[in-house]
C-alpha cells in the first residue's frame, strides 16, 4: 500500500528534532534549491531540503515534490511543509498549466510561491525597486547582471545578497502595494512580482 504524504510508517518512532521544509522547483536549475537550503545556517527551527525531479511544467513540478515528500516521510500534521516555487514565465498555455498546478497543490497541502516572470526578480529586488513590464526571463537576468556579473542558474548567490535581505523585503512589499493600488489581484497577472519573501519571513520568524 502506498502511504499518503504525512502518514507515518506503523510503529516507527521519529527522532527528528526539526521540522522539514521540502522545496520543489522547476527543472535542473539549482538557484532556488541552493538559495533556500542556505537558510539552514540562519535559523534552527527548520531543516530545509530540496526535492528531486527535473520536470519543467508546473503540474510536473508539483508531482515531483509529492514523490519526494513520500520518500522523505514528511509529516505535514506535525509541522513539516511542502513549498513549491514556480515561474509564471511566458510559455504558451502557461496560464492553464499554472492554474492546474495550483489546484493539485491545494489538494495536497502544498504551498505554491509564484514569481513573475521568474525567480530572479526576487534577487533583483535586493538591489532595486522596479515595476518594469518585463517581456522575457532573459531581461530580468540581464538587469540582475548589473549587480551579479557572473550570475547563472547554477550559482549560489545567498552570501552575495544576504546583507540586502531587508531591502528586498521593503521593495517586494512596495511592489505588492503597487499592484494592489492598480487593482491587479490575480496572482498570475502581477508583473513583476514574487511571493518568495513569504516563506523567508516565516522561516526567519522562527530564528532563535
Amino acid at each position: 500500500m502506498v502511504r499518503k504524504v504525512g502518514q507515518k510508517k506503523r510503529g516507527k518512532v521519529s527522532r527528528r528534532t526539526k521540522k522539514i521544509i521540502l522545496i520543489g522547483a522547476e527543472g535542473k536549475n539549482q538557484t532556488e534549491r541552493k538559495y533556500f537550503k542556505a537558510f539552514n545556517q540562519a535559523q534552527s527551527e527548520y531543516k530545509i531540503m530540496a526535492g528531486k525531479g527535473n520536470n519543467t511544467d508546473p503540474v510536473g513540478v508539483v508531482e515531483d515534490l509529492l514523490k519526494s515528500a513520500k520518500q522523505e516521510e514528511l509529516d505535514l500534521k506535525h509541522g513539516d511543509m511542502l513549498a513549491c516555487f514556480i515561474d509564471v514565465d511566458f510559455k504558451k498555455d502557461r496560464d492553464k498549466e499554472l492554474r492546474d498546478a495550483m489546484k493539485l497543490a491545494r489538494q495536497n497541502n502544498i504551498s505554491v510561491f509564484l514569481s513573475n516572470p521568474c525567480f530572479e526578480i526576487w534577487y533583483l529586488l535586493h538591489f532595486r525597486y522596479s515595476t518594469r513590464l518585463y517581456g522575457s526571463n532573459e531581461e530580468v537576468i540581464k538587469d540582475l547582471g548589473s549587480y551579479i556579473s557572473d550570475y547563472s542558474k547554477s550559482k549560489d548567490v545567498y552570501d552575495l545578497i544576504e546583507n540586502k535581505l531587508d531591502d528586498a523585503f521593503v521593495n517586494t512589499k512596495r511592489l505588492e502595494s503597487y499592484h494592489l493600488a492598480n487593482g491587479t489581484n490575480d496572482r498570475l497577472k502581477k508583473l513583476p512580482s514574487t511571493e518568495a519573501y513569504k516563506l523567508i519571513e516565516m522561516i526567519l520568524e522562527k530564528r532563535h
